[in-house]
């Protein structure tokens, strides 16, 4: 049986011909590089959105730092009337000795107790009649500061590193000698505070031949200290 093959069947086999080699080309070459593309795509997307999570959070370290920055500003002004770091005790023994000795008492006995952690009150007389005269002041400013923001004001608030020790001195010496003590610890060591102070008569026989009468002034002061949690963790 002879099969005549007439010019329009040529044409129908050459585009199945055509229409084969489309889909194989379709199945084999473009699908799966179809699906690579959409494989890389989501790779980028998802690179993409990590590399914006990075600049967040570049972004928050510059805040932080920032942060810290206005911390310690804020923390180095609020100590600046204190002592820094954690007193030994001798430390201490020597700072209160020196200012009795430099006004003329003569101390007989000093009882010292290390520091520990501490709430600051009113820090002088004067600082708490300041802080009372100028309460009505600062009112319209409180009112005012209300409306700011509150993370950046908790930012600068310094961080409580506030450690006090206590001394107990009883000292020889003329109630003016003492006056001078006391308005010396005022005016000159901010780290210190007389708490409280009692004066007694005072008598004692020198060289076994000469009778004295002075004054035995007992006094306790608190020395306030500004210990970072570093050294407190020490």
């Amino acid at each position: 049986m002879n099969i005549v093959v007439t010019e329009r069947d040529k044409k129908l086999l050459r585009l199945v011909a055509c229409l084969a080699i489309i889909v194989i080309f379709g199945m084999y070459l473009i699908r799966p590089a179809m699906k690579n593309h959409e494989t890389l795509q989501n790779e980028y997307d998802a690179a993409e959105q990590k590399q914006q999570e990075y600049q967040t959070q570049i972004a928050a370290l510059a805040t932080i730092d920032d942060i810290i920055a206005q911390n310690e500003a804020a923390l180095n002004t609020a100590s600046e009337k204190y002592y820094k770091g954690d007193l030994e005790t001798r430390q201490m023994d020597d700072i209160i000795t020196g200012i009795a000795l430099e006004n003329g008492l003569f101390p007989q006995s000093l009882t010292l107790t290390e520091a520990a952690p501490g709430a600051v009150s009113a820090y002088l007389a004067e600082q708490e009649a300041a802080q009372t005269d100028g309460s009505a002041d600062t009112s319209s400013d409180t009112e005012s500061a209300d409306s700011t923001d509150d993370t950046s004001a908790a930012l600068v608030q310094p961080v409580n590193c506030v450690y006090i020790g206590t001394a107990t001195i009883s000292a020889q010496g003329a109630v003016t000698q003492w006056l001078n003590f006391l308005d010396e610890v005022e005016h000159r060591y901010k780290g210190l505070r007389v708490t409280n102070f009692s004066i007694a008569d005072y008598d004692y026989v020198e060289n076994n031949t000469q009778a004295v009468s002075t004054n035995l002034i007992t006094g306790t002061l608190e020395i306030y200290m500004c210990v970072s949690d570093k050294e407190a963790d020490a």
